[in-house]
């Protein structure tokens, strides 16, 4: 099941009635939360179902324990470090086995020794790598007296199980989530009408212009790059990004959309990325819940600690967004895709701290950054280093991601992508209508629709949904970050 098929048309309205229909009271609207959660986890494999069992009963018997010991001693370090060490494990053992073997196999194979590491192929828990994150943040604050334990059990379960997040975020952190899910939840008319327009604009967004975009124009040529020409891989390219945003970003949506209907407020985790002028604005914008993750865990307590890797920036971007590549997945490709992004936040730092310099010793170099075509520079390097870095992010190997690269600069085939397409014009005009509306006049124009009478607006969303029935067969959607 997912947010998309066609399961969920009759599962959501389920699960909003008897949220909504039964008491008023906390106890049962988390009762129907982690029952329709767990029936949607287990609709994807019943198999692994005991995984997130497991794992929550860990974490909440961490959380109880830390509550009762508080201040210092080896007691709470033990249960932290059995916290990190379980859910690390847990994730690693699930996700990266069959990538530390295989990469070790392949390393004895080039120095001529035989391989003789076994590959064990194990099904990988739906959301571990979410509710890991979720799990791991929880009993680190909780360590650091920086929130209070969660001791109902009930409450703590459905804030690591909750359905519209757990497939593909966003990274939910217990300080925000517990203290919602611990009160009763109060059916409000402006927050559902929030939650509606966020998920048809989600839905929009994965259903038709990922779908679109990725089966119809990105695929083909990553799948043969040696067949097609330069202008061919350019427009793939460029179609996977939007795909990918898409994909991830409407998911996002869809989630925040669920949450507000079931009245409860998840996390923004896409702020018009495109729009961006520099790598670290750029992060700043995209999967943001995973990013404040890294660099409140990782990142801030490296390079601000007292050991060696103090003040190290440089290093330590790329130390943390080499683990967000494998984060993503196990394979090298993913590896390069996080050293080339750690390499360019510690570039794009170092020339903020020498342009510092510059306008301290002449007040000139201000007026230049404030300027539009050092804006409109910085827009294009930003973006233009983000879409190429996307060729091993998509590709499928090292070798393959090469290929395509290649492809770019006329090193692949003769074969020619209609580009003559509905789906590319209204995906192309949907990306600059959805970042065009937050700038200058489309801020003014977003306001005039809003201020529209009620049946205008209902009209328009009327439209975009037979436009969706006309050109999104249902339940045939798929998330690309369910694999991650």
């Amino acid at each position: 099941m997912s947010l998309t098929g066609l399961e969920f048309v009759f599962f959501l309205p389920a699960v909003l009635v008897l949220h909504w229909a039964g008491p008023r009271r906390a106890a049962w609207q988390n009762a129907v939360l982690l029952l329709a959660s767990y029936v949607f986890y287990l609709s994807w494999d019943p198999a692994v179902g005991w995984a997130i069992l497991l794992s929550t009963a860990v974490d909440y018997a961490v959380g109880l324990y830390l509550a009762a010991h508080p201040g210092e001693g080896r007691g709470r370090r033990v249960a932290l470090g059995a916290s990190v060490a379980f859910n690390v494990g847990f994730l690693g053992f699930f996700k990266y086995a069959g990538f530390f073997a295989t990469s070790l196999n392949d390393l004895l194979g080039a120095v001529g020794l035989p391989a003789s590491v076994e590959v064990l192929k194990v099904a990988l828990p739906i959301g571990i790598s979410y509710y890991t994150l979720q799990k791991l943040s929880y009993t680190i604050d909780l360590y650091y007296d920086r929130i209070p334990a969660c001791r109902n059990a009930l409450t703590f379960a459905t804030f690591v199980a909750f359905f519209p997040q757990i497939v593909c975020g966003p990274i939910t952190r217990a300080r925000d989530m517990v203290p919602q899910f611990s009160r009763p939840r109060a059916l409000d008319a402006e927050t559902v009408a929030a939650g509606a327009r966020a998920f048809l604009l989600g839905f929009f967004m994965k259903a038709y212009v990922a779908d679109r975009l990725g089966s119809g124009f990105a695929d083909p040529v990553f799948g043969e790059p040696g067949r097609y020409g330069a202008l061919s891989h350019w427009v793939a390219l460029l179609a996977y990004a939007v795909h990918i945003f898409c994909d991830f970003g409407g998911y996002s949506f869809m989630a925040i959309g669920v949450g507000r209907l079931l009245g409860l407020e998840l996390p923004l985790n896409f702020d018009r990325p495109f729009l961006s002028r520099s790598m670290l604005e750029f992060w700043r914008r995209w999967h943001i819940t995973l990013n404040t993750w890294l660099f409140d865990y990782l990142f801030a307590p490296m390079v601000t600690g007292h050991g060696r890797m103090r003040n190290r920036f440089a290093l330590g971007f790329m130390i943390v967004f080499m683990i967000s590549g494998l984060w993503h997945g196990p394979y090298w490709t993913f590896v390069l895709w996080g050293l080339l992004h750690g390499v360019a936040l510690a570039v794009n730092r170092q020339w903020d701290e020498t342009y510092k310099g510059l306008c301290r010793r002449d007040r000139a170099w201000v007026a230049r950054r404030r300027s539009a075509p050092y804006a409109l520079a910085a827009w294009a390097v930003t973006q233009v280093f983000f879409v190429l870095t996307l060729v091993p992010f998509r590709a499928p190997s090292l070798e393959r991601a090469f290929e395509f690269a290649r492809g770019l600069f006329g090193g692949g085939g003769e074969e020619r992508m209609h580009v003559a397409s509905l789906h590319l014009a209204v995906a192309a005009l949907f990306m600059i209508a959805y970042h065009g509306l937050e700038v200058g006049p489309g801020q003014r124009l977003k306001g005039r629709f809003a201020a529209l009478p009620a049946p205008v607006r209902g009209l328009a969303y009327g439209l975009l949904l037979v436009f969706l029935l006309v050109f999104v067969p249902v339940g045939e959607s798929t998330f690309v970050y369910a694999q991650f």
